[in-house]
């Protein structure tokens, strides 16, 4: 339904521009837009249509408060887990599209840019993965696979490599630092679920 309503969009803003561009051909003595003005309101259409596609499976997760933030940020124990965090630094390129994050094939919340979540998980192996929705074939995915042991404070944060056919997002381990924890006191922290 929302591709509809993007395809509706893109065509009405196509649509006005090609209008546009025959009223100010028309209206301007000596002035021959030729192709261009078939041509741009396709490429601006599509280009939009594509944009609002991608965006479409974003989605409004909620967000802890400073106090519950800095609570789980204390990382109190829990036996028999430990504590995974998963961040997401800026990114220019894909600033606009939500990141779902997967765990065991669970998602567990979607991340935008400047933004982290954590959870407790029980000890053994877990496969932490990304899903990007609304992107086709512009992203190749490296799923993590991680043993957590009890007490443990694993934290990664989502980086991507460009390049010339296709980005690749990927887990980059980060050291649990006093810096790396002042640097996620002032994200937004994102709760997990799942």
């Amino acid at each position: 339904m929302k591709t509809l309503g993007n395809l509706a969009i893109a065509v009405a803003v196509a649509g006005s521009l090609f209008a546009a561009l025959i009223f100010a051909e028309a209206n301007s003595p000596g002035v021959d837009l030729g192709a261009v003005k078939f041509v741009l309101p396709m490429v601006l259409g599509s280009g939009l249509f594509t944009g609002l596609n991608r965006r479409a499976g974003n989605r409004k997760m909620p967000v802890a408060n400073d106090v519950r933030k800095t609570e789980l940020l204390a990382f109190p124990p829990r036996p028999g887990s430990g504590w995974i965090v998963v961040m997401r630094e800026k990114s220019a390129a894909t600033a606009a599209l939500g990141y779902d994050v997967l765990v065991d094939d669970v998602g567990i919340t979607q991340l935008m840019p400047k933004r982290f979540t954590m959870m407790t998980l029980p000890a053994g192996m877990h496969r932490l993965f990304i899903d990007v929705p609304g992107a086709r074939s512009d992203f190749a995915v490296v799923p993590l696979d991680i043993t957590v042991t009890p007490g443990a404070i694993l934290i990664f944060a989502i980086r991507s490599s460009m390049g010339v056919m296709r980005s690749s997002l990927r887990f980059d381990p980060v050291a649990d630092t006093p810096a790396l924890r002042a640097t996620l006191a002032r994200m937004q922290l994102v709760e997990s679920h799942g």
